[in-house]
């Protein structure tokens, strides 16, 4: 009778374990000073917010050996901008609930430096007992440089999920847990995005050394995979005297254009700088940078305002006798909302903004040797486009190549990312390997001597507008 009995109470109490519920009470993800552009929210993507849920659902009823877990409706999200710190404290007790979970994921800043620490804690309760509590933390580091001194976004959608479900099954013991530095990105993915753009192309590598970001001296050249193809370098503070502008009416009607703003030249010019290009061949470029200030008339009343613009918006190219072209510089920064948008919250150190980041777009456009001229740089893909009319002359990405360098215009990331340095001490030399940058251009394979030429001039006078912002 007994044997009877214990047959029959085991599948009977096996059935009461698995009818218990547990419930993910707290699920947050957090940002704290870093930039939302790099690392944006993806929870606000249903289908990685939902591919989330469904795998967290199936490893916490895996490990609580239940059937049913009850997911929250959505993920909060808090943008700390000051010193708060996440909290990790699970809410009172619903006696309803065998089981409580809480979730909080964190990617953070290092107090010191500029490295990226993502942590997820994990708290499970049953009734009033915590019978789990585990932190798992990594370091994130973006594969070059450019990620920590450029704004390119470092995470997509894909590899957003699969590192936080990563972190999910270590903090259960799935996955042994470790102190790995995860790798983001890679050279191959951005230089197959830059190919993609071609039919054919061929890498080549712009060496360059010096204040090339800010219209100041440096001195570089344009390698091929078996030659130099060119060599040239700028100097500032020139002594020429530039010709009266030829193309005055032609620059402020592009500069309305490209801005939506009415423009007249002879009120626009306050200060100006100059320098020359100079080639191996001798050939040479005089660039006058124009800054400007502008009278706006506000779209809410008839009162205008005087607005300074601090970027070099207006620029004009010569030759030594003849003004030969000439090219408008802009800026546009889109905000990518969701909508959640929130209002901002300064006193308690923490904001609300519920956005997917700004996308910067730094353009070009203009005419040199009568051919047009456009360039643009979008920062969260750290990618330039150069053309002539409908014509791709090149594609460049903001990307440091030289193993001994770690810099980006002369700023500089030091090796444990605790400094960021500004400024060159010495002169320009690409015989010094250390200073010297090398970044990945893209020619097509049909390209000429005079294309390339036009290509690598169209790249400088877009790094005088970014670098003069």
């Amino acid at each position: 009778m007994k044997i009877l009995w214990l047959c029959f109470l085991g599948p009977v109490l096996f059935y009461q374990g698995y009818s218990q519920k547990a419930e993910i009470v707290a699920f947050r993800h957090d940002l704290r000073w870093v930039d939302e552009t790099k690392f944006p929210n993806y929870f606000f993507y249903e289908e990685v917010r939902d591919s989330i849920f469904n795998v967290t659902k199936q490893e916490i009823a895996s490990y609580l050996r239940l059937t049913e877990v009850k997911l929250p409706h959505d993920v909060s999200y808090k943008f700390i901008d000051g010193f708060g710190n996440q909290k990790t404290r699970l809410p009172k007790a619903n006696p309803v609930n065998d089981y409580e979970v809480g979730l909080y994921s964190f990617i953070t800043r290092g107090t010191v430096g500029s490295s990226v620490i993502w942590k997820l804690n994990i708290i499970i309760r049953k009734k009033d007992k915590i019978i789990l509590t585990k932190e798992i933390a990594h370091e994130l580091e973006y594969f070059n440089v450019s990620g920590y001194l450029t704004s390119i976004k470092w995470l997509e959608p894909t590899q957003f999920k699969d590192i936080f479900i990563r972190l999910l099954k270590e903090s259960l013991g799935v996955l042994p847990a470790s102190d790995e530095v995860i790798i983001i990105g890679s050279f191959d993915e951005q230089e197959a995005k830059a190919q993609a753009l071609f039919k054919e192309s061929t890498r080549h590598l712009l060496k360059i050394d010096g204040n090339w970001l800010s219209a100041g001296n440096f001195v570089a050249q344009l390698e091929s995979p078996k030659d130099t193809i060119l060599d040239f370098h700028y100097k500032e503070k020139v002594s020429w005297e530039f010709p009266k502008p030829s193309f005055s009416n032609i620059l402020a009607n592009l500069f309305s254009q490209m801005t939506g703003l009415e423009v007249f030249w002879e009120d626009l010019v306050t200060e100006e700088k100059k320098g020359v290009l100079i080639f191996s061949d001798g050939d040479e470029l005089g660039i006058s940078l124009r800054w400007v200030e502008i009278e706006t008339t506000s779209t809410l009343s008839n009162e205008v305002e005087s607005q300074r613009v601090v970027d070099p918006l207006l620029a004009e190219i010569y030759s030594k006798d003849r003004q030969i072209g000439y090219f408008v510089y802009t800026r546009n920064e889109i905000a990518f909302a969701s909508n959640k948008m929130l209002d901002s919250n300064m006193y308690n150190g923490s904001q609300d903004t519920n956005q997917f980041g700004v996308e910067r777009i730094h353009r070009i456009e203009g005419e040199l040797n009568n051919k047009p001229i456009m360039a643009e740089y979008d920062e969260s893909k750290g990618i330039i486009g150069v053309k002539s009319g409908k014509e791709l002359l090149g594609v460049m990405l903001m990307e440091n190549l030289n193993p001994d360098n770690r810099s980006i215009s002369n700023s500089t990331l030091s090796k444990k990312k605790i400094f960021i340095s500004e400024g060159q001490i010495g002169k320009s030399s690409l015989k010094k390997t250390k200073s010297a940058e090398w970044y990945p251009i893209y020619l097509p394979n049909d390209f000429s001597g005079m294309s390339g030429k036009i290509c690598i001039e169209t790249l400088i006078f877009l790094f005088f507008g970014i670098g003069n912002m």
